[in-house]
């Protein structure tokens, strides 16, 4: 499979249309077709089932959507390793999990390429507890990770973001219970904030599941009536005329937080062109 075919897997896993993705990606629709043609070919399975309101993924294209992610880290790893010895600039490996890299990296990127673009930076995108991983191992330079897990590197403190419970517009508090919980985060902390509360105000806990690899697709998904998601951070869009964002607190009346922390491995000290882009980010989260 060629790199596209596994960008073609993420986005029409995301959008659940021929049409929705083929306009993401820039192709003809006629032209994504006969990519997701080849693909099943190439693996004799069927990846999609096709009907007139979008597409399903069978088992065995979700199996591949699993391994698109992957399969592009290590094409960006192996691009980067040749990349390094084509270029000037200093490379940065930054890990960066899910969340931030939806909401926070756009703006963030944008002001430090616009000012400063000393860097050719590339980014890990993983849950925090494999960041903290890669980090400690010495692959990546720099990780941004989402709660408190434990480092004993150099570590800054970015800003807190409270946690929200996103349902279907007009659902009671206790009409929650009945509704299937749709998981996006693979932060084993989230899991267990999100498992705690739902024991602590329910005691039991969910009833039926749904696994999907981002918070905006488990946003869709609630506001199409099909459950309830919980996100941290108050920047993720939802449509007000079919879903409401409800602030989640803690059981003595406390909102449910966590920090964002950037952590950084030791060989950023020994490069000017590293620690002037972590003081950049420390300025442009107003650190002090």
């Amino acid at each position: 499979m060629k790199e596209i075919d596994w960008k073609i897997l993420i986005v029409l896993y995301e959008k659940k249309s021929m049409t929705k993705a083929a306009e993401a990606l820039f192709m003809t629709q006629s032209a994504l077709t006969k990519r997701v043609r080849s693909i099943e070919n190439e693996w004799n399975v069927e990846v999609v089932h096709r009907t007139s309101q979008g597409v399903t993924f069978t088992d065995e294209g979700r199996y591949l959507v699993k391994k698109a992610n992957i399969m592009l880290d290590f094409l960006k790893e192996i691009e980067a390793h040749f990349a390094e010895h084509h270029t000037s600039k200093k490379l940065l490996k930054i890990g960066v999990p899910n969340s931030f890299a939806r909401i926070h990296m756009p703006e963030l990127f944008k002001e430090y390429f616009e000012n400063y673009n000393d860097l050719q930076i590339q980014t890990v995108n993983n849950p925090s507890d494999i960041i903290i991983n890669q980090l400690t191992q010495g692959s990546i330079n720099i990780g941004i990770i989402c709660g408190d897990f434990p480092y004993l590197g150099e570590k800054v403190c970015l800003f807190g973001e409270e946690m929200y419970m996103i349902t279907p517009k007009g659902v009671r508090m206790e009409d929650i219970e009945q509704l299937p919980l749709i998981e996006s985060y693979f932060n084993p902390i989230v899991k267990l904030t999100v498992t705690q509360w739902w024991r602590n105000h329910f005691n039991t806990l969910p009833h039926e599941t749904h696994n999907v690899p981002y918070a905006d697709i488990a946003i869709e998904m609630v506001e199409n009536g099909l459950g309830v998601t919980f996100v941290f951070g108050d920047k993720w869009k939802v449509n007000e005329d079919k879903a409401q964002k409800l602030a989640v607190y803690d059981a003595t009346g406390n909102p449910v937080s966590r920090k964002v922390w950037m952590m950084v491995g030791d060989e950023c000290f020994q490069s000017q062109e590293l620690m002037d882009f972590i003081s950049f980010v420390e300025k442009y989260y107003n650190v002090n």
